[in-house]
């Protein structure tokens, strides 16, 4: 992505190696992190103690054994472009409720910037409910 798709990104991940390598792929992007949450609770005091709120954040389907989707319907209201992170495949996670791009884990860099060009394309800021 070129310097002015610059994303400011929050990583919520509950996995400390896993959010760390994140964001190292998220630097390497050219993009900005600007905080990682990994629990549900973090993640909703972080949009709620914020100013301005990131443009968009990867989200780990399942934090500490915890359902990510109200973290994704909160940022989703609220503007936050959301791609979910998981070892579920689509199917799975269309299942348990999230309808938002999503990468598969292990993922790559190719990866990540596949859906953060798809959700730069505006295709997760649509409302919630909406198919990728």
């Amino acid at each position: 992505m070129a310097g002015t798709d610059r994303l400011r990104i929050l990583v919520v991940e509950d996995e400390p190696l896993v959010a760390l390598d994140l964001e190292d792929i998220l630097t390497d992007l050219s993009h900005d992190v600007v905080g990682a949450a990994s629990s549900v609770e973090q993640a909703l005091a972080f949009v709620n103690n914020v100013n301005p709120l990131p443009d968009a954040a990867i989200v780990d389907a399942n934090l500490g054994g915890q359902s990510a989707r109200p973290v994704v319907e909160t940022f989703r209201a609220n503007g936050i472009r959301v791609v979910v992170a998981s070892g579920y495949g689509p199917t799975e996670l269309a299942r348990l409720g999230f309808d938002t791009p999503s990468i598969n884990k292990p993922y790559s860099i190719r990866d990540v910037e596949a859906a953060l060009l798809r959700i730069r394309a505006g295709k997760a800021r649509s409302a919630p409910g909406a198919a990728d």
